[in-house]
């Protein structure tokens, strides 16, 4: 059935396997991000059975549907309305307010549990996290994490690359190591963990230029499709065909390049200029942008070219090839937001090849 993912199971182990070698011989912790599959189970067995040390999604439905001897860890904030969820389904959270780790405490004493806290640090790019330069406020909530008796201060990490576009670099580690001795000597702790790792950190892990304190991860994108969106490159000692998308193509026509009458919004209101190329030979998805938006697709036949979407339907100029016919099925490679998208669609069938 048509549209799907396929998920290849050999080249997902290896590429998962990669990434968690190159950190494990510089003892570094990999976890490993399930958000992008929307922890789907099939995919979830596979994991279980690979190399990667933790599990980690932004959303608690993920984490709390998992049957897992891994850590969980919940990588978005917690919002206070779910820390009954959070303190049940993760063993640890990022948390950077303290009025969300109070609530913390107060569910993790209800549940009769230690819940591990990684105090997320914003080192420039300007998502979530205590800002590092403000270190009463990181005090603050170091103090409090460590004065509540269920709950247990695991480290600090930040996130880079996602928002802001901020690059990776031996500054923003250093500085946050520099954010982790603080604690350590304030308070006379030590610090389990410094998570500073992502795909946007591939470069200096492949180099080793990452700090040894630096010994915890998060990854996604890299070990589910190859390739860092940050530096824009592919990864090429990994396979960036772990997820593929296929779609049924239902019509082709001989039709001109422009519409034809008076031109106003389309379905989303939009205004769309379309250049006359003559007619053209297209043919028609049964996939639309309820399901992806095709600006994350790759094709595989370089030849094809899209030309736009509605709700339930991609058009796609097939350059006046004879060789496709209604019924033949188109396959896609796919990036991150393609992926996101197409899990989370219940109209894209999921399978493990």
């Amino acid at each position: 059935m048509y549209p799907c993912v396929e998920c290849n199971k050999e080249k997902l182990l290896e590429n998962i396997s990669t990434v968690a070698r190159m950190l494990h011989r510089n003892h570094k912790t990999m976890c490993a991000v399930v958000k992008g599959f929307s922890a789907d189970d099939a995919v979830m067995r596979i994991l279980e059975e690979s190399e990667c040390d933790w599990l980690a999604s932004s959303r608690i439905e993920d984490l709390s549907k998992l049957h897992t001897k891994k850590t969980r860890l919940l990588i978005r904030l917690s919002q206070p309305c779910e820390v009954k969820e959070v303190v049940a389904s993760a063993e640890v959270s990022f948390e950077s307010e303290c009025k969300t780790i109070l609530f913390l405490q107060e569910e993790a004493k209800k549940q009769n549990k230690t819940h591990g806290i990684l105090l997320a640090i914003d080192m420039g790019d300007l998502r979530e996290g205590i800002f590092y330069k403000n270190l009463n406020e990181i005090d603050e909530a170091a103090a409090l994490i460590l004065q509540s008796p269920n709950l247990k201060l695991l480290g600090v990490g930040t996130n880079l690359g996602c928002f802001g576009g901020v690059i990776t670099d031996l500054e923003n580690m250093q500085g946050l190591i520099d954010v982790a001795s603080h604690i350590e000597e304030k308070f006379s702790v030590k610090l389990p963990y410094i998570s500073g790792m992502s795909t946007a950190a591939m470069e200096m892990i492949e180099n080793q230029t990452m700090p040894l304190q630096v010994n915890h991860g998060r990854f996604g994108e890299a070990w589910l499709l190859g390739f860092d969106s940050v530096d824009n490159r592919r990864l090429h000692y990994l396979h960036d065909d772990v997820f593929l998308f296929k779609a049924q193509i239902i019509e082709i026509k001989d039709k001109p390049s422009q519409p034809v009458g008076t031109i106003g919004g389309n379905a989303y209101g939009q205004h769309v200029e379309y250049k006359n190329e003559g007619n053209m030979k297209r043919a028609l998805l049964a996939f639309g942008t309820q399901d992806v938006e095709y600006e994350y697709l790759v094709p595989l036949d370089e030849n094809i070219e899209f030309i736009g979407a509605s709700s339930d339907h991609t058009i796609i100029n097939l350059h006046g090839s004879d060789s496709y016919e209604v019924g033949d099925v188109l396959t896609f490679k796919v990036k991150y937001h393609a992926l996101l998208h197409l899990y989370t669609s219940k109209y894209v069938k999921k399978f493990i090849v």
